[in-house]
């Protein structure tokens, strides 16, 4: 009967929810669990019932890790965007089901695959150092969600395609930091800020995505790093 640990007053939380909307900002909730996420589903809602429109600011929830059904619905009503720390479904997912939750609830760890499925715009994190900054990996683990240490996968029903993995974390990550219009996909105009991997993730085997290698690295249109030569230091 164990419960988390709430960092901020419910009327708190909604006061700043609201006070942020009015200031124009994009308000990002973190929100670990069923139960901080009803708060902050809650704290949006009222913002939206007061004229105030947390879809046109890309809002979002952080980790947003154990939900529901009657979540998402919620989520896909107000607009809101889910960035998943999907490393829990690896890393601790047989933990949440042995030992923390049981089956039944650690099934609603990380559902990509639902919220895919609804239209909703998501995105994926590594909450560096707890897990890695890997992106490939955090792809690997959106798109066949084993679990280490097991033999077993965790709610394979949520597994979603590479192409939507990759898409995620990157044109949809950058739209929800409003940044989509500079970087995200390779168009014209934008940063050409990009990697050359050795390999297709959405053509590799699914299990395999985290072995690609990063052959170049290019910020802002000029090659930063190669796999097979030193480059020149800037003058």
């Amino acid at each position: 009967n164990a419960r988390g640990m709430a960092y901020i007053a419910k009327d708190e939380l909604d006061q700043a929810v609201e006070k942020r909307l009015r200031q124009g900002w994009a308000v990002c909730v973190h929100a670990n669990g069923d139960a901080a996420i009803d708060r902050a589903l809650d704290a949006f809602a009222k913002a939206k019932a007061k004229g105030l429109d947390p879809a046109a600011r890309r809002c979002r929830i952080e980790h947003c890790s154990i939900l529901h059904d009657e979540q998402i619905e919620k989520i896909a009503e107000l607009g809101l965007s889910p960035s998943f720390l999907i490393g829990h479904v690896h890393y601790w997912g047989k933990a949440f089901v042995n030992d923390i939750f049981g089956l039944e609830k650690a099934s609603k760890l990380d559902r990509t695959g639902a919220c895919e499925d609804k239209g909703i715009r998501w995105s994926l994190h590594s909450d560096d150092p707890v897990t890695e900054m890997n992106p490939l990996r955090c792809m690997e683990n959106a798109v066949v969600r084993n679990m280490w240490r097991s033999d077993e996968l965790l709610s394979p029903e949520e597994r979603v395609p590479a192409a939507a993995a990759l898409r995620a974390m990157t044109l949809d990550a950058a739209w929800q930091c409003h940044s989509d219009h500079e970087i995200g996909s390779l168009e014209a105009g934008k940063c050409g800020d990009f990697v050359v991997l050795s390999q297709d993730p959405r053509s590799v085997p699914l299990d395999q995505i985290s072995e690609i290698r990063v052959l170049e690295t290019y910020v802002d249109g000029r090659k930063v790093y190669s796999a097979d030569q030193d480059l020149p230091e800037e003058p």
